[in-house]
């Protein structure tokens, strides 16, 4: 990282650039961020200025607050709004798509897919992420191999991820990361929550990683002596300005000539620490020579917002260029896919107990309502049984997701801010593999349950009840889906069972809508269990079945109609039941994709 001015030049964005030893230059850059309580707005950034050689590993120090991990996430593209400056690769203004085929950002909270091991990680990765001409099988297992070899991952490749130390997974996410070739490699706090010998091992491996011509840059926090001496190049930063830039071995020499004397046998990282907190009015004659390229910034008068340089109109207006991937979106389909469908054959809590749990309760199901589905006595404890059919579908169903979606989500922002692959590829690779267990989990439950309760043996009537409880498993997966990519794990586990508190209500089962008031009777039609219960009571009821046997001298609904009639039913109304799900079931999805488009948005 050098002292002397980016010079300012135009130059056509278009030009191919190399894809190894790429200088990363910056310049003005400044960030301000609006209250979340609306007052004034604080300044992050400052006007700060940099560049960033190939080879050669540069460490962003500074106290909390000081606007390093802001910085870098400006640096790596991913933030889009809120910031003004020039970002240059080898003194090129690049759009941001090909900026980011450049750039990988590797943030402190890197989540992985811990049904994954090691190996298979690598390898989707290297499938999404390897460049078009380097796709063949053999390329992609040499490069995987060469990969964990350099970070110390070989003897660890059969291991699942869940399993792995918290330093093999921070070496990990780098390698997920390197499969591309990145030139440029930015890593935020890789060190933290690791002891001191595996953080020394970290550093190690992302120092041999720069010496083959990439550029590197890592925010660490508070380093030890031994760790500080392996980076060769220092930003230092202070309450969002630059105090010091250069080689880390100049840095003692740099700060003793303003005024600042290292004690000797002292920790730099320390003494650099301290200088950065002291008082701004302190630091100004270390922020003048390390700022040189510093402008002042423009304000408006009306809105006191910062106005854009005139150089940042080429990235602005780049920005809606639509990103490239490696690989086209089919074929991002089907790794994806074939990543689901592994992952989920593993989720021991998603799948396998799921399934154990729809067997279960079919048999219990099926033992406290046993054999009352042929004989008029027991006609209401038959449509009790029904209800009790639909509540276990859909919080069997939903509840699942509610837990493991969280853990998903944080995957899949990761990947596509990344460029991994479209949001689309990955929605249509969701539905699709959740399918099979969508399949399978009614089933089983119901030909347990169907049995046991002994409805009418018609394989028409089976067909129709099943057909209900998979559309209303569907949707209530679909539900759980959606409150977990809306909210954290606390909000989600609320917000489905108050979601499905009005459906309940307005189902039928406890008020029929002729019992309710007029206004209150329409918004009946606003719930999805009123149109499940319906079809299932339509199902077995409709179709013009005859008169039940009756077990006790008088029942009074031995007749299916007017039992239809008292739970407010139709009998001819099956396949409006059906439509009704499927209406709820094609909304829902479509808030699902909205809601994770809208998720992307914010952390950029």
């Amino acid at each position: 990282m050098a002292d002397e001015s980016v010079d300012s030049v135009t130059l056509n964005v278009n030009d191919s650039i190399s894809c190894s030893g790429l200088t990363l230059a910056f310049r003005n850059v400044c960030y301000r961020q609006k209250a979340s309580d609306g007052g004034r707005a604080k300044d992050i950034i400052k006007s700060v200025s940099g560049r960033f050689l190939p080879g050669r590993l540069v460490a962003i120090l500074g106290p909390s607050g000081a606007g390093k991990s802001s910085l870098l996430s400006i640096l790596s593209g991913l933030k889009q709004t809120g910031y003004i400056g020039t970002i240059e690769i080898n003194g090129t203004i690049l759009d941001r798509s090909r900026y980011r085929q450049q750039c990988v950002y590797i943030q402190q909270d890197f989540s992985l897919i811990e049904h994954l091991t090691v190996l298979e990680t690598m390898q989707y990765a290297a499938e999404l992420k390897m460049p078009r001409q380097s796709r063949s099988e053999m390329v992609r297992k040499k490069k995987v191999n060469d990969i964990l070899r350099v970070l110390g991952l070989m003897t660890s490749i059969g291991t699942l991820v869940s399993k792995l130390s918290g330093g093999e997974k921070k070496r990990l996410s780098i390698g997920i990361e390197m499969v591309c070739n990145p030139p440029i490699i930015l890593l935020d706090e890789p060190t933290s929550g690791l002891d001191s010998v595996a953080a020394m091992e970290l550093i190690n491996y992302v120092k041999t990683v720069a010496s083959e011509g990439r550029t590197v840059v890592c925010v660490i926090h508070q380093p030890s002596s031994s760790l500080f001496q392996l980076f060769d190049d220092l930003y230092l930063l202070s309450a969002g300005r630059c105090i010091y830039r250069g080689p880390l071995d100049s840095m003692v020499e740099s700060l003793g000539e303003m005024g600042f004397q290292c004690p000797k046998y002292y920790n730099r990282a320390d003494f650099a620490l301290e200088v950065a907190a002291k008082p701004s009015n302190e630091l100004d004659n270390l922020v003048q020579k390390y700022n040189k390229l510093s402008v002042d910034r423009k304000l408006s008068p009306k809105t006191n917002e910062m106005l854009p340089f005139e150089e940042d109109a080429i990235i602005n207006r780049s920005r809606t260029t639509v990103a490239q991937y490696q690989i086209p979106q089919w074929k991002q389909f089907y790794v994806l896919l074939r990543r689901s469908l592994r992952v989920t054959s593993r989720d021991f809590f998603f799948a396998q107990l799921r399934v154990i749990t729809h067997i279960l309760v079919g048999f219990l199901l099926g033992a406290v309502f046993y054999n009352c589905g042929q004989d008029g006595a027991y006609v209401m404890v038959n449509g009790a049984c029904l209800f009790f059919f639909q509540l276990f579908i859909f919080f069997g169903n939903s509840m699942p997701c509610v837990i493991t979606f969280p853990l998903e989500a944080k995957v899949f922002i990761r990947e596509r801010l990344n460029n991994w692959y479209s949001l689309e590829a990955y929605y249509l690779s969701k539905i699709v593999a959740d399918l099979p267990l969508q399949l399978l989990c009614p089933s089983l439950f119901l030909a347990i349950s169907y049995y046991m309760t002994n409805q009418p043996f018609e394989w028409e009537r089976f067909g129709m009840l099943w057909l209900i409880l998979l559309l209303l498993g569907i949707f209530a997966q679909t539900v759980g889906l959606l409150s977990g990519a809306a909210f954290n794990m606390q909000m989600a586990t609320f917000f489905v069972p108050s979601f499905s508190i009005p459906a309940l209500l307005f189902c039928g089962f406890f008020v029929k809508s002729y019992e309710m008031h007029p206004v209150l009777s329409y918004l009946a039609n606003l719930s999805f269990l009123r149109y499940s219960l319906q079809g299932s009571l339509q199902a077995l009821y409709g179709n013009n079945r005859t008169t039940f046997p009756c077990s006790e001298s008088f029942c009074y609904y031995n007749k299916p109609a007017k039992f239809l009639k008292f739970m407010d039913t139709r009998e001819d109304g099956y396949w409006d039941s059906v439509y009704a799900l499927v209406g709820f079931l094609l909304l829902f999805q479509i808030i699902l994709y909205i809601v994770l488009r809208l998720r992307l948005k914010i952390y950029q």
